[in-house]
C-alpha cells in the first residue's frame, strides 16, 4: 500500500511553487512604458489695466473730504406784525437788491390806529400843558399862603401823572408807527429769493414764514477730518472742490478749524470759504474736496495698489522685457485723496508696475503682455 503525503509536507510545496511562479514572473519583460513628457507651464496673461506706471513728479499729502455747500450770508424773513398782504412783487429765484420791496401789507387799520395814536398823544400834552400851569399857579398862591402844602403837592402829583401819561401815549404811537413800518418787507441782504411762502391776498400772522434769501456769491463747504491729519491743517490751506454734475474744479481755503472732535464720528469739523462769484455752485451742493497739507520734493511715485507687503518688506514686481522682477522699495509720502504714495529704491520713472491685487504671479516669471 502506497503511502500518502502528509498535510505540512503539502503546505511546503504549495509555498515553493508560489515563488517559483514570482520569479517567473518577475524575469518576464514587461509592456513597453511610454514616457510621459512633462507639460509646459502656463504663461500668465496681463491686462494694460492691471499696470501702473512709476511717475516722476511732485507729489502733495492731501486728505479727501466730503461735504455740503452752504451760502454763508443767508436771511429768513417772517411777518413782525399780522395783516393781510396787499402785494407780492418778488418769486423764488428772482435776484434782489439790499433793501429791494418783497412785499407789502394792507395797512389802512394800521393808519387809523397811528391816527388815533397821534390824537392821544396831542390830548396828553394839553393835559400835561394843564397840569404844569395849574402847578406854577399854585406856586405864587402858596408863596402868597393862598393854599396849602397839601395843595402844592396835589398839582405836584397831577403834574407827574400827566407826564408819565403823556411818554405812554407816545410809546403806543412809536410801537404803531414801528408796526407800520414792519408792514413793507424789504431784502435785508442782496442775493437770490431761495422761498417765497406766501401769496398777495393771504392773512399772515405773527412770525408766519415769508421768504429764505440767500447770497450765493460766497460758500462755505463744511467737512470733517480725522483727527489724525489736525495737526497738518491751518487757516489759509487750498482745497480743490469737484461736483457732481459740473466738469469744472473749484477753490476753496480753510477758514475755521473746530476746537472740538464730533463725538459720534470722533472727526474734526472744517469749515472751506468758497468763493463763487459767477453762482455756478449752490447751496446743498454734495461736493467732494481735496485738503493738500505738504508737499514733497519732485520724485518717483506709484498709485498705493501697486505696493505689495512681505513680512513688512515692500516690494514691487517690475515687468522688464517679459518678465517679472522683484523690486524692493521704500514708501515716502503718501497722498490719501489721489491714491500715490511716493517711492525709492531700485526703480526708475516709466517702470510698468502689476498691481498688487493681480495674484498667481512671480518674481521671475514669464508674462504675456496684453493691450
Amino acid at each position: 500500500m502506497k503511502r500518502l503525503l502528509s498535510p505540512k509536507l503539502w503546505i511546503v510545496l504549495a509555498v515553493l511553487l508560489a515563488i517559483v511562479v514570482v520569479v517567473a514572473m518577475r524575469g518576464r519583460p514587461g509592456p513597453a512604458t511610454a514616457p510621459v513628457a512633462a507639460s509646459a507651464e502656463a504663461v500668465p496673461e496681463i491686462a494694460a489695466v492691471d499696470l501702473a506706471i512709476v511717475s516722476d513728479k511732485a507729489l502733495s499729502s492731501s486728505v479727501p473730504l466730503t461735504g455740503l455747500l452752504k451760502p454763508v450770508q443767508q436771511s429768513l424773513l417772517t411777518a413782525e406784525v399780522e395783516g393781510r398782504l396787499q402785494e407780492v412783487m418778488v418769486r423764488a429765484g428772482q435776484k434782489v437788491s439790499k433793501g429791494q420791496l418783497l412785499a407789502r401789507m394792507d395797512t389802512r387799520d394800521l393808519e387809523s390806529r397811528v391816527a388815533e395814536g397821534r390824537a392821544n398823544v396831542a390830548n396828553a400834552r394839553a393835559q400835561v400843558d394843564l397840569a404844569d400851569s395849574t402847578h406854577r399857579r399854585n406856586e405864587q398862591l402858596l408863596a402868597r399862603n393862598y393854599i396849602s402844602e397839601s395843595g402844592l403837592d396835589t398839582s405836584r402829583s397831577n403834574l407827574d401823572a400827566a407826564r408819565q401819561g403823556l411818554r405812554a401815549r407816545e410809546a403806543q404811537l412809536a410801537l404803531l408807527q414801528q408796526a407800520q413800518g414792519k408792514a413793507v418787507i424789504r431784502s435785508p441782504i442782496a442775493g437770490v429769493v431761495a422761498e417765497r411762502q406766501v401769496e398777495p391776498g393771504q392773512h399772515v400772522g405773527m412770525n408766519a414764514r415769508l421768504f429764505a434769501i440767500v447770497d450765493l456769491t460766497v460758500l462755505e463747504f463744511e467737512a470733517k477730518l480725522p483727527v489724525t491729519e489736525v495737526g497738518a491743517v491751518r487757516p489759509g490751506l487750498n482745497v480743490t472742490l469737484n461736483v457732481d454734475g459740473l466738469t469744472d474744479s473749484f477753490t476753496g481755503q480753510v477758514e475755521r478749524i473746530s476746537p472740538v472732535a464730533d463725538e459720534a464720528s470722533r472727526m474734526i469739523p472744517l469749515y472751506i470759504r468758497v468763493p463763487n462769484p459767477q453762482e455756478v455752485l449752490k447751496g446743498g451742493m454734495v461736493a467732494q474736496g481735496r485738503l493738500a497739507l505738504r508737499e514733497s520734493r519732485k520724485g518717483l511715485s506709484l498709485p498705493v495698489q501697486a505696493i505689495r507687503d512681505e513680512g513688512g518688506q515692500t516690494y514691487v514686481l517690475a515687468v522688464v522685457g517679459d518678465k517679472l522682477e522683484r523690486r524692493e522699495v521704500q514708501l515716502g509720502l503718501e497722498d490719501v485723496a489721489g491714491g500715490q504714495v511716493e517711492v525709492k529704491g531700485a526703480i526708475a520713472a516709466g517702470d510698468r508696475v502689476v498691481l498688487a491685487s493681480v495674484g498667481g504671479v512671480r518674481a521671475g516669471q514669464t508674462v504675456k503682455l496684453m493691450p
